[in-house]
């Protein structure tokens, strides 16, 4: 079983994609301000990242590297950094596409997605489970083997 401070640092891990989909709620943020307490779970991600030069970079290659990557850190805690990278990525690709077609509607559902799976995964950790999310989770494991 994961101790506590496994799944809060998996929780965290979490934040990182969701702080990529903040953009992606612009409209959404116009219309219900309330929505922006989603912002503030972010915070000491974006205190981090704004703090470094490359700040988002930086952190992309310590999570991969210091903790996806490194066999000394426990399996749980790999799993969910290399399924947070994953996920970031996806975002990335689809805010190209997002910019691309340049629908409001389309950046609106990527950003409650990403709130979904921050939502899941969160479940997931409290309780000491691995969040396994549709292929991403099998791209996880193998990743960190």
């Amino acid at each position: 079983m994961n101790n506590i401070s496994q799944r809060i640092i998996s929780i965290f891990l979490y934040t990182y994609p969701l702080k990529a989909s903040l953009p992606f709620g612009y409209y959404l943020f116009m219309q219900y301000p309330s929505l922006k307490i989603i912002s503030f779970i972010t915070l000491p991600l974006a205190l981090i990242e704004n703090s470094l030069p490359f700040g988002n970079i930086l952190m992309f290659f310590l999570i991969f590297i210091g903790l996806a990557r490194n066999p000394k850190v426990t399996y749980y805690i790999r799993y969910n950094a290399c399924q947070s990278i994953l996920i970031n990525i996806i975002l990335i690709l689809l805010g190209y596409l997002v910019q691309i077609i340049q629908l409001s509607e389309l950046s609106s559902l990527l950003f409650l997605s990403s709130i979904a799976v921050f939502i899941f995964v969160s479940i997931k950790c409290v309780l000491g489970l691995e969040p396994d999310l549709p292929f991403i989770s099998n791209s996880a494991r193998i990743q960190i083997y």
